[in-house]
């Protein structure tokens, strides 16, 4: 096994045991920020851990080489090589090269998509007109589409939404721009890219989207406005086609 390789399944093995944890002592408490921070530190954590040496931490304590090889000499068996282990070692380089074949064609799939959605909210940037919508700098979406936010970029389509609407869309999205969002968001969809066989990244990425979500609905919340009716209002946007699946959307 190459290091390369063998890094690569250490950072998918600990994504999955961080998943478990984290649905373990996470997912139903109401500390948002806390949540946010966690799921970062995991995907960091599971990035960098596999960079520390630690074979050599061991070879420096010589009561532990001592002991590992005391193991190997007595308990374990010899290994005899066969002339059969050469057909197998061809099955495992065909193999091996199939599957990066999928690996790679899979990411570059992945890869594509995602520059794909990126070119299509820069060019809905250019595309809107800009207006100011209770003193927060707007993007005016032309079809009536989803509100959500990229960064800074509000897009906004107002005819569909009514005053009191357009002020929980407002606060929802400002919070999503103030918080940076999108970098969460931006940080989940690389990962997902390169390790998108692995299936507990497609759950952690989908609670690093819920969980941004539930910061901005409790920011409205706080704000005075009615739980009831921003709730109707959510459901009657449930339906609205997202403009671009980078964004943090507002119909989540």
């Amino acid at each position: 096994m190459t290091p390369e390789l063998a890094y690569f399944l250490k950072i998918n093995v600990a994504i999955a045991l961080f998943y478990a944890f984290y649905r373990l002592f996470f997912h139903k408490d109401t500390f948002f920020h806390w949540r946010r921070m966690a799921l970062l530190c995991f995907f960091t954590i599971s990035l960098l851990y596999p960079l520390l040496n630690i074979q050599g931490w061991i070879k420096a304590h010589e009561p532990m080489v001592a002991m590992a090889d005391l193991y190997a000499t007595i308990l374990l068996p010899e290994q005899l090589v066969t002339p059969t282990q050469e057909t197998v070692i061809n099955w495992q380089e065909v193999i091996m090269q199939f599957a990066k074949i999928i690996y790679w064609s899979g990411m570059l799939l992945l890869t594509a998509r995602f520059f794909v959605q990126l070119g299509s909210i820069i060019r809905l940037h250019f595309q809107c007109s800009k207006s100011n919508i209770q003193g927060v700098r707007v993007h005016l979406l032309k079809k009536e589409t989803g509100p959500f936010s990229f960064f800074h970029w509000i897009f906004i389509h107002p005819q569909s939404h009514t005053e009191s609407e357009i002020s929980e869309i407002i606060t929802h999205e400002e919070t999503h721009a103030r918080q940076y969002h999108s970098v969460d968001v931006l940080f989940s969809e690389i990962m997902c890219i390169f390790c998108w066989f692995n299936p507990f990244i497609w759950l952690m990425k989908r609670e690093v989207r819920g969980n941004l979500e539930y910061m901005a609905d409790h920011r409205v919340l706080e704000t005075g406005h009615d739980s009831k009716s921003y709730q109707y209002h959510l459901l009657g946007l449930a339906h609205h086609k997202a403009a671009a699946n980078l964004s943090n959307s507002f119909n989540v």
